[in-house]
C-alpha cells in the first residue's frame, strides 16, 4: 500500500527532491561496488536495519543480494532469497493477472462492474451515465475513498476468503465523483479485482497468479501471506526509535490483492525482466505498453497518457534524466520499490524492514543506472496567450485520496497559474513558482523534467480544470481560496483556545479558585 496519505503533487516534489539532494551531495558513482558502498553508508546514516536490492537489464542480473540484518537477534543477514513484504507492488501482479484474462477474452477493461459482480453493493450516483468499469479499478479512477485505518491491519492471523477480504472495504465503495474523471489512489479497488479474478477463474487470486504468471517466470519462493509465516525466510520488521531498532509483530493485512506479496530480490528480478522484455514469454507484445498507459481519467482523454496506468505508476519524471515506471509499496514497516525503464532496458527492486522510505537510496540507484546517458530533452512549443487565457488563475485540489483527511491535502494544494512575459508559471499557494513548458496542445511539463504531466481542459460541466498526472484541480478564485483557509485557521485557533480555557478553568476549580459548577461546561 502506498506510503502516505498525500497527493500526487506532494509526492512529485517532496520525494524526488529528497533523492536529488542526495545525488548532489555524493561523488559520482560509476561501478556497482561504488553504488553498494554508498548504499551501506546511507543505511548507517538512515538507521536502516536490513535492505534487499536487485538490479537487472533485460537479460543480465547486475546485482542481487542484501545488506544488513533480516533478524538482529540471531544475526541473520539479508541475502537474495530473504522475503520482504512488497506492499502495493502486489498490484503489478494483479494487473498482469487481469490482463491475462483480457487477452484470453474472459474480461474486458470496459466491462461494467455491476454486470460482472451484481452481488457487490457499491454506490455510484452517476451509474446511468458514467458506469463503474474494470479499468476504473485498475487505474484508481473509481472515486472510491481509500482504505480506512481500522480496515487495514488486524492483530490476529485469520485468513479470509477473497469475498470477505473485499467486503472489509465496503464502507469505502462509494463514488465521490463521476468514475473516469479523476485519479485518487484507493486500495479497495484491488481488493475487488482480487475477488473478480477468483470469480472468473474459480481459483483464488493468489493461486491463479502463482500458477499462471509467477511459476512461469521463475518466481518460485514468493507468496501472498497476509502475515509472516516463514521465520527462516521472512524478514523481521523493526521500527527505529532514537537510533535503536525495536522489533515489531508482523501484523495481518486484511485484504491480500492490494498488498500481500512477500518476495526476494532473486524473484523480483524475474518480474522486472518480464516487463523489460515486453511481457515475453507470457503476454502479447503490446500488453506491457497497455499496462503503462493511462486510459480512463479525464487527463487521459485529453491526451495525457503518462499518469497511473493499470497497476503501474510513473516516477523520477522531474529530476532524473529518464522516467521510470513500476510501483512503490508499504506494508507493516517494509518500504519497497520496483522500477524500470523499457526504453533503456534497465530496472531495480529494493525493500527495507524498518520505517524508512528509501528515497535517498533510490536516488543513488537511478543516478548509477543513468550515469552514461544524455538528458532526454522535451521539445517545447510556443504558448498561445489567447488559448491559455481562460485557464489562468487560482485552482483548488479536488481529488483527495481520503475523504476525512482530505482537507489537509486540499488546504496545501491551491496553486496559481499565471502568464508573464509569454511564459507560463505554476505557483503553489505557499512556495516558489515553477515555469511550465508546453509540449503539445494544452499539455505541459515543468522546466527541467523529462515527461509532460500537466494538462488543462474542461470537465463534463464545462468548468476549467487543471490535471497533474490525473490528479484533479478545479478553477476557483483567490477570494474563496484565501477565505476558506482563513476560516479554517480561525476555527482551529478557536477550538484550541476553548481547550486551553477549559483546562485553566478546571485547574482553578481543583485549587479552589472557582466552583465546579462554574468550571464545567453547561
Amino acid at each position: 500500500m502506498k506510503k502516505t496519505i498525500f497527493t500526487f503533487v506532494f509526492f512529485l516534489f517532496a520525494n524526488i527532491a529528497l533523492a536529488q539532494k542526495t545525488i548532489n551531495s555524493v561523488k559520482p558513482i560509476n561501478t556497482i561496488q561504488q553504488l553498494t558502498d554508498s548504499i551501506e553508508r546511507l543505511m548507517q546514516q538512515e538507521h536502516i536495519i536490513g535492505l534487499m536490492l536487485g538490479i537487472t537489464t533485460r537479460d543480465s542480473v547486475l546485482f542481487s543480494g542484501g545488506f544488513g540484518y533480516a533478524n538482529i537477534a540471531i544475526k541473520r543477514r539479508v541475502d537474495e532469497n530473504t522475503l520482504f513484504r512488497m506492499g502495493s507492488i502486489t498490484k503489478m501482479l494483479v494487473s498482469l493477472g487481469a490482463m491475462k484474462l483480457v487477452n484470453e477474452g474472459k474480461l474486458k477493461l470496459d466491462d461494467e462492474l455491476k454486470k460482472i459482480a451484481p452481488e457487490l453493493a457499491f454506490q455510484n450516483n452517476w451509474e446511468a451515465t458514467n458506469p463503474l468499469r474494470i479499468v476504473n479499478l485498475l487505474e484508481h479512477t473509481s472515486g472510491f475513498d481509500d482504505i480506512k485505518l481500522n480496515r487495514m491491519y488486524a492483530a490476529d492471523a485469520k485468513e479470509n476468503t477473497s469475498f470477505e477480504q473485499m467486503l472489509v472495504h465496503k464502507n469505502s465503495m462509494i463514488c465521490r465523483w463521476k468514475p473516469s474523471e479523476r485519479f485518487a489512489y484507493s486500495n479497495p479497488n484491488y481488493a475487488i479485482l482480487g475477488y473478480l479474478i477468483e470469480k472468473i477463474t474459480g481459483t483464488p487470486y493468489n493461486v491463479y497468479l502463482q500458477e499462471n504468471i509467477m511459476s512461469q517466470i521463475g518466481m518460485l519462493h514468493s507468496n501472498f501471506n497476509l502475515n509472516s509465516k516463514y521465520p527462516q525466510e521472512d524478514v523481521t520488521e523493526y521500527i527505529v526509535k532514537s537510533g535503536q531498532a525495536v522489533p515489531v509483530k508482523s501484523v495481518t493485512l486484511l485484504s491480500g490483492a492490494q498488498g500481500a506479496l512477500w518476495s526476494s530480490s532473486a524473484d523480483m528480478l524475474q518480474l522486472l525482466q518480464l516487463f523489460l522484455r515486453n511481457g515475453s514469454p507470457i503476454f502479447p507484445l503490446n500488453t506491457i505498453a497497455e499496462i503503462e498507459t493511462s486510459h480512463s481519467s479525464l487527463s487521459a482523454k485529453c491526451g495525457q497518457k503518462n499518469g497511473y496506468g493499470l497497476g503501474n505508476e510513473i516516477d523520477f519524471c522531474n529530476t532524473a534524466k529518464y522516467p521510470f515506471r513500476g510501483h512503490n509499496g508499504l506494508t507493516g514497516t517494509c518500504f519497497s520499490g520496483c522500477k524500470y525503464n523499457r526504453e533503456l532496458g534497465i530496472g531495480y527492486v529494493l525493500a527495507s524492514n524498518c520505517n524508512n522510505n528509501n528515497a535517498k537510496i533510490e536516488g543513488l540507484i537511478v543516478e548509477y543506472l543513468e550515469r552514461n546517458l544524455p538528458n532526454k530533452p522535451l521539445v517545447a512549443r510556443a504558448i498561445d496567450p489567447q488559448k491559455i487565457a481562460p485557464f489562468l488563475g487560482r485552482y483548488q485540489f479536488e481529488s483527495p485520496r481520503n475523504a476525512i483527511s482530505g482537507f489537509a491535502d486540499k488546504l496545501q494544494n491551491a496553486p496559481e497559474i499565471y502568464l508573464e512575459s509569454n511564459k507560463l508559471y505554476f505557483k503553489p499557494f505557499l512556495g516558489e513558482a515553477s515555469e511550465l513548458i508546453q509540449t503539445s496542445d494544452m499539455t505541459f511539463a515543468w522546466r527541467g523534467s523529462n515527461t509532460p504531466m500537466i494538462c488543462f481542459t474542461k470537465n463534463d460541466d464545462g468548468e476549467n480544470v487543471l490535471l497533474i498526472g490525473g490528479s484533479y484541480f478545479e478553477k476557483t478564485s483567490n477570494f474563496w481560496a484565501i477565505f476558506k483557509r482563513v476560516t479554517l485557521i480561525f476555527a482551529i485557533l478557536l477550538a484550541l483556545s476553548s481547550v486551553v480555557f477549559g483546562i485553566f478553568s478546571l485547574l482553578r476549580a481543583i485549587f479552589g479558585k472557582t466552583t465546579w459548577k462554574t468550571a464545567l461546561p453547561h
